[in-house]
């Protein structure tokens, strides 16, 4: 294998990649501003943590069901149902800035992410072969994470671009844009399931399956879930860091990642996937717990940048890994059960990260490291003996 493996994609491959790319653009964007407008709004941490939470939570739940769904209403609608969803939730947190109404566009990007993410993936895969499927995968999350690295960007700028009384709620409106562009590329995206593919039998083979693969998801999700959606937070509390800083922070990490993922699949080749995923993840674990000794803002800077990347570089080797296991009419299933695995993880990691951050800067850093161990041990005593 070769970098040349990235070339001879399908039209319908490059419009999902692209629309991948104005995705994690106009999402990061609003990732990255959220919790500094939450704040501006007057909230505190655990306030911030609940409305994550609800997210997150409704996600999980979602997820049980979402990859059925996405059988029976077809890949491609199911995206654009979701887009729709993300779309009010948007206009109602930059319309309707009160703590209720936002908990209700909690729900609808809960909702939405839920439908999404197993649908989008499913779609993706089934527009390669196994053979080359870690390449299609990684050059979607190569360009994905560019596409973040520019919207951690210009979340960072846009602020005071757009400076007055609201300046991130300008920035969150800017976002929609964004999910128009993706509303077209998907619509010109032909169906891959056939009217008979569309039915899905659950048998105990299958949920064995899904299991052992979200088992290390559960561990990673709450583990995540405490420290990753504070981190912005942390860097403006713990050393009075510009939000622009941070921005810039975040799309540094993000285009070294992208870059990166490139060549990926080549060391997988090489040594294996399953060694690959333990190498990177287990290098980024001893990273999160030396995080909170950092003297200043340089130093945290370089170990959370190079912990982001050991730690994300390898999801698209990971995920084409698992899905050589399922047949093209339990991949959206399998999906959403294992992101109901992460997810619901995440969500109970960011109430409780939420908390802990509004007693101590310390700790949280501390519990991440733990669960993360804990998944690299569990993917390499199920998974090794499966590798390639």
């Amino acid at each position: 294998m070769s970098l040349g493996d990235y070339r001879g994609f399908s039209r319908d491959a490059k419009l999902v990649v692209a629309y991948s790319f104005f995705g994690w653009l106009g999402g990061n964007i609003a990732w990255f501003i959220l919790p500094f407008y939450f704040k501006a709004l007057g909230m505190d941490f655990t306030d911030i943590g609940t409305l994550f939470s609800i997210s997150t939570i409704v996600q999980s739940l979602l997820l049980l069901v979402s990859g059925q769904i996405s059988v029976r209403l077809g890949y491609k609608r199911t995206v654009l149902l979701a887009l729709f969803f993300y779309l009010v939730a948007r206009m109602l947190q930059v319309f309707f800035p009160v703590f209720w109404v936002l908990m209700i566009a909690s729900v609808l990007l809960g909702t939405g992410t839920a439908l999404e993410w197993p649908a989008l993936t499913a779609l993706l895969s089934g527009e390669t072969t196994d053979e080359k499927r870690h390449y299609l995968f990684t050059l979607n999350s190569a360009l994905g994470t560019a596409g973040a690295a520019f919207g951690m960007i210009l979340g960072g700028a846009l602020p005071k671009i757009l400076d007055g009384s609201s300046p991130y709620r300008y920035t969150l409106l800017f976002t929609i844009s964004f999910l128009m562009i993706q509303m077209i590329l998907i619509a010109l995206v032909s169906p891959v399931l056939r009217k008979e593919e569309k039915r899905l039998r659950i048998r105990r083979n299958l949920l064995i399956k899904i299991a052992k693969f979200s088992f290390p998801n559960v561990l990673i999700g709450l583990g995540a879930g405490v420290t990753i959606p504070y981190m912005g937070l942390w860097f403006n509390l713990r050393f009075g860091t510009e939000l622009e800083s941070i921005g810039g922070l975040f799309a540094i990490q993000q285009m070294i990642m992208a870059f990166g993922m490139f060549l990926m699949p080549l060391v997988a080749d090489r040594i294996g996937s399953v060694k690959t995923v333990v190498g990177f993840n287990g290098s980024a674990t001893g990273l999160i717990v030396a995080l909170p000794f950092a003297p200043g803002f340089l130093i945290a800077a370089l170990i959370y940048t190079v912990r982001t990347i050991l730690m994300n570089i390898v999801n698209p080797i990971w995920d084409a890994f698992a899905l050589k296991f399922f047949t093209k009419e339990e991949r959206a299933t399998s999906i959403a059960l294992r992101s109901f695995a992460w997810t619901s993880t995440f969500g109970i990691g960011q109430y409780l990260g939420g908390r802990i951050f509004d007693y101590s800067l310390t700790v949280p850093f501390f519990i991440t490291g733990i669960l993360y161990g804990l998944a690299v041990l569990a993917i390499w005593v199920l998974f090794v003996g499966y590798e390639e």
